[in-house]
C-alpha cells in the first residue's frame, strides 16, 4: 500500500468537499411521494407538475412555475394591465391548448414589487386541478398551499461553497505547477 502524498491528500480533500456539497444541496434527490400533476380545471389537460413549482403569490392567487408543458400556449401579443395587483405590467397571456381557457400570465415588465416574477409562469390557482401521486386523488389547487422555498439562501450557500472549491482548485493547480516545473528546472 502506498503512502499518501500531499497531492493525494489534496485530491482527497477536494473529493470530500464535493461529496459534502452534493449531500448538503441534496442534488439528485427528489421527493416524488409528495409530487402532483397540474391539470386544467376544465378539460384535464396536463400543464405541469409540482417539481417545477417554486412558490405562490397569494395576492395574485397564482402558482409560480419555472416550466410548463407545451399544452400551455403562450400568446404572441404583449398585453398591458392598467388596474389591479398587476397594474403597470406587460405580460403574455397563457391559454390551455385543450379548451382555450385562460391559464395565467408570463410577466415581462413589472413594477419593482413584482420584478422577481418576470419571465416566470404564473398559473391561476382557480383554474388548476392537482392529481396527487401519493393519494391518487384530484384536488383543486385553490385548496392547497405552495410554499416558496428559500431559493435566495440556497444560492448564497452555493456561492460560498463555489468560492471554497475555487480556492482549493487554485491551490492544487499552483502545487502541481510548482512540482512539475520544479522537477524540470
Amino acid at each position: 500500500m502506498s503512502k499518501p502524498t500531499e497531492n493525494n491528500t489534496s485530491s482527497s480533500t477536494l473529493e470530500t468537499s464535493l461529496v459534502n456539497l452534493t449531500k448538503r444541496m441534496d442534488l439528485g434527490r427528489v421527493d416524488y411521494r409528495n409530487a402532483m400533476v397540474l391539470h386544467c380545471g376544465m378539460c384535464n389537460t396536463i400543464w405541469g407538475d409540482s417539481l417545477e413549482v417554486c412558490g405562490e403569490v397569494k395576492q395574485l392567487n397564482c402558482i409560480i412555475c419555472l416550466r410548463v408543458t407545451k399544452d400551455v400556449v403562450v400568446k404572441d401579443e404583449l398585453e398591458f394591465r392598467l388596474e389591479g395587483q398587476m397594474a403597470g405590467s406587460t405580460y403574455k397571456a397563457l391559454h390551455c391548448s385543450g379548451c382555450q381557457c385562460f391559464v395565467g400570465v408570463v410577466p415581462y415588465s413589472t413594477p419593482k414589487n413584482l420584478s422577481a416574477l418576470r419571465n416566470l409562469f404564473l398559473l391561476q390557482k382557480e383554474n388548476i386541478s392537482c392529481y396527487s401521486l401519493r393519494t391518487g386523488t384530484m384536488v383543486k389547487a385553490s385548496s392547497l398551499h405552495f410554499d416558496q422555498s428559500s431559493v435566495d439562501e440556497s444560492i448564497k450557500e452555493l456561492n460560498r461553497e463555489m468560492r471554497v472549491l475555487d480556492e482549493s482548485f487554485t491551490a492544487t493547480e499552483k502545487r502541481l505547477k510548482e512540482e512539475y516545473y520544479g522537477k524540470e528546472g
